[in-house]
């Protein structure tokens, strides 16, 4: 559970506050008439991810050959979310109003429709990785506490969405995004593990007795895995 709400905590955080600099871009420069497209743009971006998530969750992984390079891709896609957000933050802000200047000042209905495709695009990225991670995460993890902790996670990340819209959040947001990097750094860690397990539990890998006495513990078990990690 605690891996779930960690990455939709994170990816959720992300695409709020890519929407929220958006909306607030709009009602500064006075034009909040372009809103509508901003909000549709998220939900079909939203109906999209949630498309792909079903579909993930339809298709039935049963070879732990398999599940372990899911866990691996998982494991890369975390990385790459970490290294992606800590490359562009510092001009993140500056970029996308950047982005929708460009798009808001085109005549007529390209303005909107141009904006539209802009917002869909950025949260889709957010919502497709969300979507195959949890799937990896769900395989160590009893699915009902994957979706609890994905249901918190993302509300809390519309939680911090609304107060950076309404200029009332107070929380750092680079101590977040420092602190997350690292706690996500070890669920990375955790998927990439797992997935190896997975690969010897196959044979697609070589492994000893003793190696999986060792990992079996440590990849089936979230706490046990950041408490091993952090002694």
């Amino acid at each position: 559970m605690l891996s779930a709400f960690l990455i939709a905590l994170r990816e959720g955080v992300e695409a709020s506050l890519v929407v929220g600099i958006i909306l607030v871009y709009l009602s500064r420069t006075k034009r909040s008439h372009l809103t509508r497209f901003v909000w549709g743009g998220v939900a079909a971006a939203v109906a999209l991810s949630l498309a792909v998530a079903i579909l993930l969750e339809r298709f039935q992984i049963s070879e732990d050959g398999f599940e372990g390079l899911l866990l691996l891709v998982a494991s890369f896609f975390v990385v790459s979310m970490i290294i992606w957000m800590n490359r562009i933050a510092k001009h993140l802000k500056k970029e996308i109003e950047q982005r929708v200047e460009s798009y808001a000042e085109r005549a007529g209905s390209a303005a909107g429709w141009g904006l539209a495709l802009f917002v869909f695009l950025m949260v889709l990225r957010e919502g497709a990785e969300l979507a195959l991670i949890l799937r990896a995460v769900e395989l160590s993890t009893e699915g009902l506490q994957t979706w609890i902790g994905t249901l918190l996670g993302i509300g809390g990340a519309i939680a911090v969405g609304l107060f950076f819209f309404k200029g009332t959040l107070k929380v750092p947001l680079h101590r977040f995004f420092a602190v997350t990097s690292a706690i996500l750094i070890l669920v990375a860690i955790q998927l990439g593990v797992t997935g190896l397990h997975e690969l010897s539990e196959a044979r697609w890998l070589p492994s000893s007795k003793s190696e999986m006495a060792l990992l079996g513990p440590i990849v089936r078990n979230e706490l046990f895995f950041f408490i091993f990690v952090f002694k």
